[in-house]
């Protein structure tokens, strides 16, 4: 067991007072020390039966309210973070018909491009398109990410078809432990860049087709 070793934060990723007061309460217990990572796990959506505005507000907005308020905690000089992704990401972008709107979701994305990226999935009102979706603009925000925070390390991820609450009954395989692979390269490995998606399997991934583990490592070259 971790014992002494985890002390247990509560917070509701959906609550700007919540993210807060979790981030004042660890300030306080920190001191002068510093974060070396930050993990933002939190999602919802596929068997949770959540609705659209619910699933974008938690897994798009949710990692940006944590990091906001997490990243003056950070360790400036070796710092990680971590956002957890899906290969709905990617399905979701190769479902695009237009190149030029796909090409979109390649790049990093500003706030107010987001929030219009949003209104447009909400649009669609289809918890699918939205669950995808929210995961696309998560890793337009993780580049986004590393661009304005050069000294950080930041990755976007994917820890494969897990076994959890959310995919109970949609034929997920892994069990969770199967899930950190890609998690801990992001955490503790010497990365060649900051911003890049990780597959499940520990090997670059495309945002624009979803790479499966066993199939070549991502060579960076987008052909649309």
């Amino acid at each position: 067991t971790a014992g002494d070793a985890v002390e247990l934060l509560n917070i509701d990723v959906s609550s700007d007072e919540s993210v807060q007061s979790a981030a004042e309460a660890l300030t306080a217990k920190l001191g002068t020390e510093k974060l070396y990572g930050l993990v933002n796990n939190a999602g919802t959506g596929i068997m949770h039966n959540t609705p659209p505005t619910e699933i974008l507000d938690t897994n798009t907005r949710g990692p940006r309210r944590v990091t906001d308020h997490f990243l003056p905690l950070i360790n400036q000089d070796c710092g990680r973070i971590v956002n957890l992704g899906s290969g709905g990401g990617p399905n979701f972008v190769k479902s695009i018909p237009n190149n030029e709107d796909k090409q979109r979701f390649l790049e990093p994305m500003s706030e107010s491009q987001i929030e219009d990226e949003i209104k447009n999935i909400l649009n669609t009102n289809d918890g699918r398109s939205a669950y995808q979706g929210s995961k696309a603009l998560l890793a337009c925000y993780t580049m986004e990410l590393a661009n304005e925070h050069p000294n950080l390390m930041i990755s976007i991820v994917t820890p494969g078809y897990i076994k959890t609450a959310m995919t109970i009954g949609a034929g997920a395989t892994k069990e969770p432990h199967e899930g950190t692979v890609s998690i801990k390269k992001a955490l503790f490995d010497e990365l060649p860049s900051s911003g890049w998606f990780w597959g499940s399997d520990g090997l670059r991934s495309p945002l624009h087709w979803m790479r499966s583990p066993g199939e070549p490592e991502f060579d960076g070259v987008v052909n649309l």
